[in-house]
This record gives C-alpha cells, structure tokens and sequence, in this order.
C-alpha cells in the first residue's frame, strides 16, 4: 500500500490481454494469462471481466499469505484447467486470518456473479489498514 496515496497497486503482465480496435472488437480470441490465476469461466469460452480480475485477485491473496504460486507442483496444464474449472482452489493455510481467507474465498467463487466488487474489497482492505494502524496508536 502507497502510504502517500493510500491506494494499491498490483501489476503483473503475465496478466495481459490484447487491447480493443476502435470498432470494440478484440484483435484475437486466446486466452492470456498465467493458468492458476485465470478465472473458470474464462476456460468455458466467457470473455475477460471485472469478476475474473476479481478471481485473479482472490488467487495473489492466497500467494500473499504463503510466499508460494498457486498450484505451483502442477505438471500438466489440461489437468491443470479441468481442475480449476471443477472447483479445485489452493489449499488456505492454518495461519491464514479467518476474516482475510473469507474475503479470498468470496473473490473465488465459481459464480462470477458472487464475487465482490471491487468497491467492497477496497473498502475491506481500507478497514483492515485502518484497523491495524489504529491498534499499532493503542499499543
């Protein structure tokens, strides 16, 4: 978190996609992306959208709390998909804060129309940065 805006950042273009023409058409129709982070549907043939972002960002929630990739042991991709597209998530650590892995778990809800917006994450993330900040002032 920037503490001079106050925002978050997280870039990654492994991430990428192509960019529209300006009639709205996409320049191609592949998949983009680094497998564990893309969302299900987007394997059934759905476009990219705000609530696979919101999957992608369940997935660097779950690599924040262990230092490890997602589905790191993985060794074939197709397996990989099919698994992804049956529900198969990371396995959330012990020492993962129940409140954190329940907002990460929401963001990788197989219904894409259950997942958060990302309004109501930032938010979350606001509460959590301020909540924190004001138990440091405390102690």
């Amino acid at each position: 978190m920037s503490s001079q805006y106050q925002s978050w950042l997280i870039s990654d273009l492994g991430l990428s996609q192509p960019v529209q023409t300006l009639d709205n058409t996409l320049i191609d129709n592949n998949i983009y992306g680094i497998l564990p982070y893309i969302a299900p549907e987007i394997f059934k043939g759905a476009r990219f959208s705000k609530a696979s972002d919101i999957y992608s960002m369940g997935m660097i929630m779950w690599e924040l709390t262990t230092g490890c990739k997602p589905f790191a042991n993985a060794k074939d991709d197709h397996y990989l998909i099919y698994k992804i597209i049956d529900g198969e998530r990371p396995k959330i650590t012990d020492d993962t804060p129940v409140f954190y892995a329940n907002l990460m778990k929401s963001c990788w809800d197989p219904d894409p129309s259950k997942r958060p917006p990302i309004t109501i994450i930032t938010e979350t993330f606001y509460n959590w940065y301020r909540y924190f900040k004001n138990l440091e002032q405390i102690q």
